[in-house]
Order: structure tokens, then C-alpha cells, then sequence
């Protein structure tokens, strides 16, 4: 495979050493591999070579590459105003279904007590007409604020005489014997 001449002149060369340098006392490790690659294609290393020093594909490369030739260094070791993709719900829409949960699952005319991401889901397909899984659901529900509740699990506080009375009396009449179990089963 050619060679991609990437020709750096001294400036240049001094430019990306000592933002290189910047970046490792930041940690920002990642972003200097993009200009380690660049001075090493600067330095005559082929794609494939500087590839495997950086532990990276050669389409990785040429990607680097074409950056730096098209918008220069900065536009390396920026990270861009990439958000996802945009939410089905408007904000309205949004502003809506945290009130819903504020109010509870029995204003809904639900019959739980309790929230979950798969009854929401079914509540935001019924509501809005749009879809999403219940991990969505749980991602939306960060955004506006919400939190993953566990309900605390508690003994039961009954009074330990009426459990001894119950166990000696009505426990056994609901018991089946051995012999009455034998005989059930055959």
C-alpha cells in the first residue's frame, strides 16, 4: 500500500509535540494517540505501521488523516458537539410525563403502587403513540430527575405468641401427615 506523505513543517512538527506533551499531563491519552499518529505518518511510518503502534485500524488512520489535513490539529483533539439522537418526545411531551409520575401510578388508573420502566412504556406508547424499551424508558426517566427505587424488606412485626398459638394449632390441621401425603401420591 503507498505511503501517505503527510509533509509537517518545523512549526508544525514543535505544534503537535507540545500539545502532545499537554495532553499526557492531562490524561487525555486518547486524544494524543490521534497526534502521535500524525507525527509518526509526518515521520515517514505507513498507515499500517502507524495503525499497529496506536492499536487502531488503518480506516482510523486515514480518518486522522483526512481531519487534520482538512481542519488541522485542534480539530484532532476535539471532541465535538455530537448529542445522540434526538428524543421522539418533545419537550411538552417530557414536562407531561414527569407529572404523571409525580402524581402515581393510581391517577393513571392503575391498580400498582408502583412505577415500573415496563408499565411506563406501555403508558408513553398508550399516551403519545411512540415506543420505546423499557432500558429507554429508565434513560428518559434519569433525565428528568428520577431515581431507581428498592423498596426496604421488612419482617413481619406480628405478635410472637399468636404465631406460636397458630403454629400449634391451625398449622397442623392444614398439614398433611407423611402417611396422608404417601397415600395422596399413590
Amino acid at each position: 500500500m503507498p505511503r501517505i506523505a503527510l509533509r509537517l513543517c518545523s512549526d508544525e512538527r514543535e505544534d503537535v509535540r507540545r500539545l502532545r506533551e499537554v495532553l499526557k499531563k492531562a490524561g487525555k491519552h486518547r486524544l494524543d494517540l490521534r497526534l502521535r499518529a500524525v507525527q509518526l505518518l509526518s515521520e515517514g511510518t505507513s498507515i499500517e505501521q502507524t495503525a499497529v503502534l496506536c492499536e487502531v485500524g488503518t480506516t482510523t488512520v486515514k480518518r486522522w488523516v483526512a481531519t487534520y489535513r482538512a481542519e488541522g490539529m485542534w480539530a484532532l483533539i476535539s471532541k465535538g458537539p455530537y448529542q445522540g439522537r434526538p428524543s421522539r418526545l418533545s419537550d411538552e411531551q417530557m414536562k407531561e410525563l414527569a407529572d404523571i409520575i409525580e402524581a402515581g401510578p393510581e391517577v393513571s388508573g392503575l391498580d400498582t403502587g408502583v412505577w415500573t420502566s415496563p408499565i411506563i412504556a406501555d403508558l408513553v406508547r398508550r399516551r403519545f403513540g411512540i415506543k420505546y424499551h423499557p432500558s429507554q424508558i429508565r434513560r428518559i426517566l434519569h433525565k428528568l430527575g428520577f431515581s431507581i427505587q428498592y423498596p426496604k424488606q421488612r419482617l413481619s412485626l406480628a405478635d410472637k405468641a399468636l404465631q406460636a398459638i397458630w403454629i400449634r394449632k391451625e398449622l397442623p390441621a392444614i398439614k398433611k401427615s407423611p402417611e396422608e401425603a404417601w397415600r395422596a401420591a399413590v
